[in-house]
């Protein structure tokens, strides 16, 4: 396979009634099972609430169907459209209305979320049966997916951006979701105060943008860039847009290097990429049906979107893009060390999600757009799978997460075994759809060697932490005899989601296929064309070369595993003795929670309790008191002379009145001088 490049023709045209209906529809169902669930859910029966909010995500996801439908009958130049459904901010010359984008991009986004968040309430809905709050979790589970349609389908940054703190807020109530557990609250505030350094770099570079272009439109953006226009920015002087991109800073960058460097700091924050990847671990303390959709379908891929989105921009800034594929190569690499070792089997699936989304940024970084975007809706469908099949184990061993107390599933769960082993597989790379999403973005990575290696060693241990996954879980001796005896197979509201993703997940292959299986069949490139650019396929002889590597890498990486854990149990605990610095250093998540809490979290909070002791005590509330005693000082001198006798009422009447004849003969006497 190959990467996704070339001049993109922008175009974008005013939708049409038919189109501004639709894409209100897709909002508009998620925001009434919100608003229904939320304000009346505890007053109706469950089976009512589950059934509103999984109607409101498959009315969405009909509506997202229909809009590709019309998308197709259109030619290929003219699927650009936007909506403008009212004028938003206005001040001078500066117009930022809430506008709305129907492309090929966002399309075929909006019908990935829409898609597998609606198996994934419906799974839901027997997973949280017995829980007291099933109508909240419903409301605030229909409010994320639509703040994440809203991001998908925005016209401009100021609508996206909407939807990227709606996402963020969205994420923390339902990280926190049993907020009883200090774990559980502790975990949200954690995703919830991280991921907002990542936004304020995207704030500032989106003021950078408006600053520039006196527009935050993506399609004004894109053309001003394309056919060089006349912009005139704040700082006076009439430009060229290439010009503008290209004006030095005083630390030696481009203007246009920094807003994209802010841009790829809210993804960096959002989609949990290295430094500030660690909020996404202990997100895990959630329900697991919110770990599967944060995971796969909504707020972890919000960063990867966007920087597809604007590549038109990243484009302008080299340097930028050079550190969004060196960041993401980076990351792929050092969150799969960690799932080799971590024993809790959602925090095994969240490094995992890390390392994956690190793909994603690295095709994005080399070019590959539509490689990177494959990935997204391959990862999807069976990061989905997999994390619905660990709450399948998790339901049938009491909640149970380590993956050391479990083990010969397999015969008392046969659906989630074999499900699970789909999606493994399929992450592993060892078959569709995984497989041809990763030799794509393993392909664009080939003219530079330290990426592609860093890109195949990521395959190596994807393959091995996935592997030992699955032995530990489902097959073996059961570890614990007491929880083995009593697991079972999930219900069919559980089981019937997992089958669907288990089918998607191979589905999903028939979007691009290699050109050794079927020449030119590149159903997703050739759709996504006109936004995110040409592709150059290679020859079937090159693309057999680049998926043999990426097998072999996944195929060594199961062999070892199969070897360490099936065949020599305990020959890798012996190399963990032989090295154990690296060992603990790889346990320990390399010590970077230790690390920011040394330099960040103890320091900032003893700030602030002596800020609050000394300043806000001894400053700001003594100044409040102060005012407060010093009022109730007068009150009291006036009270005392509020006597209630006439003879001294007449006294202050006889007394003030001579003051005032005092004053007005002084007066008299100063002005004749």
């Amino acid at each position: 396979m190959a990467e996704a490049h070339g001049e993109v023709t922008w175009s974008v045209l005013k939708g049409s009634v038919e189109e501004w209906s639709a894409v209100l529809l897709v909002l508009a169902f998620p925001l009434v099972g919100f608003i229904i669930n939320g304000m009346w859910g505890r007053r109706l029966p469950k089976p009512l609430v589950g059934f509103v909010a999984c109607s409101a995500i498959f009315g969405a996801f009909v509506a997202s169907l229909y809009l590709l439908v019309m998308n197709l009958s259109l030619p290929p130049l003219q699927r650009s459209m936007q909506v403008d459904v009212y004028s938003w901010l206005e001040a001078g010359p500066i117009k930022i209305p809430f506008a709305l984008l129907l492309d090929p991009l966002s399309i075929a986004m909006a019908l990935t979320v829409s898609g597998v968040s609606f198996l994934i309430h419906v799974y839901s809905v027997g997973y949280m049966a017995h829980d007291e709050e099933f109508s909240r979790y419903f409301a605030l589970l229909n409010l994320f997916v639509f703040f994440m349609l809203l991001l998908v389908l925005a016209g401009n940054l100021a609508t996206m951006f909407i939807g990227w703190e709606g996402v963020g807020l969205c994420s923390f109530q339902l990280i926190s979701f049993w907020f009883t557990r200090e774990r559980a609250a502790e975990a949200g505030r954690k995703a919830f105060i991280v991921t907002r350094f990542g936004d304020f770099g995207f704030l500032v570079a989106t003021l950078g943008l408006l600053a520039i272009f006196g527009t935050l439109d993506f399609g004004d953006i894109a053309m001003a860039i394309q056919r060089n226009e006349i912009v005139k920015p704040w700082w006076g002087d009439k430009v060229h847009a290439i010009d503008a991109l290209n004006k030095p800073t005083v630390i030696g960058l481009t203007l246009g290097t920094l807003i994209c460097l802010g841009l790829f700091m809210g993804a960096i924050g959002k989609s949990a990429q290295f430094p500030l990847y660690v909020w996404l671990p202990d997100a895990m303390e959630g329900p697991t049906p919110v770990s599967a959709l944060i995971h796969a379908a909504t707020m972890v891929t919000a960063g990867v979107y966007m920087v597809a989105r604007l590549h038109f921009l990243f484009e302008q800034a080299p340097i930028a893009l050079t550190v969004v594929a060196i960041i993401g190569a980076f990351t792929a690499a050092y969150a799969a060390t960690m799932g080799c070792v971590e024993n809790d089997i959602k925090r095994v699936l969240a490094y995992s999600t890390i390392s994956q989304l690190g793909y994603m940024f690295l095709a994005c970084g080399l070019g590959a757009y539509i490689a990177g975007f494959y990935h997204l809706i391959t990862h999807a469908f069976f990061k989905a799978l997999l994390f619905l099949c660990a709450g399948s184990v998790m339901h049938a061993m009491h909640d149970v997460l380590d993956i050391r107390k479990m083990g010969g599933l397999v015969k008392k769960m046969p659906i989630t075994a074999l499900t699970f082993w789909i999606g493994g597989l399929a992450l592993a790379g060892l078959i569709p759809s995984g497989l041809f999403s990763k030799d794509a973005i393993l392909h664009a990575a080939e003219s530079q060697k330290a990426l592609w290696a860093l890109g195949l060693f990521t395959a190596v241990l994807t393959a091995f932490y996935t592997t030992r996954l699955g032995i530990k879980v489902f097959h073996g001796k059961p570890r614990d005899e007491h929880l083995h005896e009593h697991a079972h197979e999930s219900p069919d509201k559980m089981t019937i989601p997992m089958i669907l993703l288990a089918f998607g997940t191979l589905a999903v292959s028939v979007l691009w296929l290699p050109s050794f299986v079927a020449k030119d069949w590149t159903v997703l490139p050739q759709y996504l064309q006109p936004v995110l650019g040409e592709i150059h396929e290679p020859s079937a002889q090159e693309a057999l070369k680049s998926t043999i590597w990426a097998v072999g890498a996944a195929s060594l990486g199961l062999i070892v595993s199969l070897f360490a854990y099936s065949l020599r149990p305990g020959a890798l605990w012996a190399f963990a003795k032989a090295l154990p610095f690296l060992y603990r250093l790889v346990a320990g998540k390399y010590f970077i929670d230790e690390i920011y809490a040394a330099l960040i979290t103890r320091p900032g909070r003893k700030l602030s309790e002596f800020v609050s002791a000394h300043f806000d005590l001894g400053i700001i509330d003594a100044t409040v008191n102060g005012v407060g005693w010093l009022t109730s000082q007068i009150g009291l001198a006036v009270r005392r002379m509020q006597t209630g006798f006439i003879r001294n009422y007449a006294l202050y009447f006889v007394g003030a009145s001579v003051l005032l004849l005092f004053y007005m003969l002084f007066r008299g006497i100063m002005m004749t001088r």
